[in-house]
């Protein structure tokens, strides 16, 4: 599976919901609670009324992306699957052939790209998030590419309607492919350590058996967008959720190493209802950059005793295809 394929309809959007109480709504009607409306509370920790409370997800008759859409994430004319969602007529995503191709510059994608992700002004009638957050990709890439130009920005969320929006046609991180990255990170935010808001920071790791990553993933969002890390949140840059072929790897990344990090440990425990005895695990940005930095420099040292004798890489080669053997005889991890 390619980027291409990375937005889906989901299946049944009305099991979704941020509700957290039994409030009516505007108009009057009972809204319905969701599976997650007794985990938060009723109020945001930011001291009013949480907007949540009486909004419920998008149905399923919401619009879908348009191909113009797609072309402009950056992502290629089949950025978005074809829904067969109802569109309004004559309007500029109606499409007559809907195998019909559109073709437009890297430019025209840019640009596209770009007015979707800095948009962060709700319009008339919706509810406000209290930060605006980036949703962003990376699909699988050659290992030693760069981190940062192949983590693409998907969407902006700034209110619960597009929260909704984006979350009921993004896939679940079960379906997406081996060594690939969701992220969420406060607008200006960059998904990546050199970042000023991330580098004196560091980030929460918690290492997830296969199949259960898309409940902690969804309950992590929730409480993100929803500002439920009280006074702690401020220092909340983003998270990431990793798929790995082994386990799913899901962290949360903060503005400095110390200050109210353990704080933000004990609440992420609470709200993910995660069992007694799983181990969140801290590491620094620093000790990450240090890592990546001798993981470098070792493998360019390699490539110059390589080029310096050009028969001892066989060897190598060999050897560390023992190696590799012998390391997967040993029992999966629990």
């Amino acid at each position: 599976m390619d980027n291409a394929n990375l937005w889906t309809r989901r299946a049944n959007a009305s099991k979704l919901s941020l509700s957290m109480s039994g409030t009516d709504g505007k108009d009057g009607a009972r809204v319905d609670l969701p599976r997650s409306s007794k985990r938060f509370g009723p109020d945001s920790s930011h001291g009013r009324a949480n907007p949540f409370n009486a909004i419920s997800p998008m149905s399923a008759g919401v619009s879908s992306p348009s191909t113009n859409a797609s072309s402009a994430f950056g992502l290629g004319s089949g950025a978005f699957a074809s829904f067969g969602a109802p569109k309004t007529p004559g309007g500029s995503s109606d499409v007559k052939n809907p195998g019909e191709k559109r073709d437009f510059s890297e430019q025209d994608e840019a640009a596209r790209m770009k007015a979707l992700v800095q948009a962060s002004v709700p319009g008339p009638g919706e509810h406000p998030l209290k930060s605006t957050w980036i949703v962003w990709y990376r699909p699988p890439t050659p290992k030693y590419s760069d981190y940062e130009k192949s983590t693409v920005p998907l969407a902006s969320i700034f209110s619960v309607e597009s929260f909704w929006a984006v979350y009921s046609h993004l896939k679940r991180p079960s379906q997406l492919p081996t060594v690939s990255d969701y992220h969420i990170f406060k607008k200006g935010i960059r998904p990546v350590w050199e970042d000023e808001a991330n580098k004196r920071g560091g980030k929460w790791i918690v290492r997830l058996k296969k199949g259960v990553a898309d409940r902690y993933w969804e309950d992590l969002l929730l409480a993100m967008v929803g500002d439920q890390f009280a006074e702690a949140g401020d220092e909340v840059c983003g998270a990431v959720l990793s798929v790995r072929g082994g386990e799913d790897v899901l962290s949360v990344w903060t503005r400095i190493d110390g200050g109210r990090n353990i704080k933000i440990r004990e609440t992420i425990k609470r709200l993910l209802a995660f069992p007694v005895d799983t181990n969140i695990v801290w590491k620094s940005h620093d000790d990450s950059i240090a890592q990546r930095s001798a993981i470098d420099q070792a493998r360019q040292e390699k490539a110059a005793a390589n080029s310096s004798n050009p028969g001892s890489h066989l060897g190598n080669e060999r050897r560390r295809g023992h190696d590799d053997a012998e390391k997967g005889k040993g029992a999966p991890a629990s």
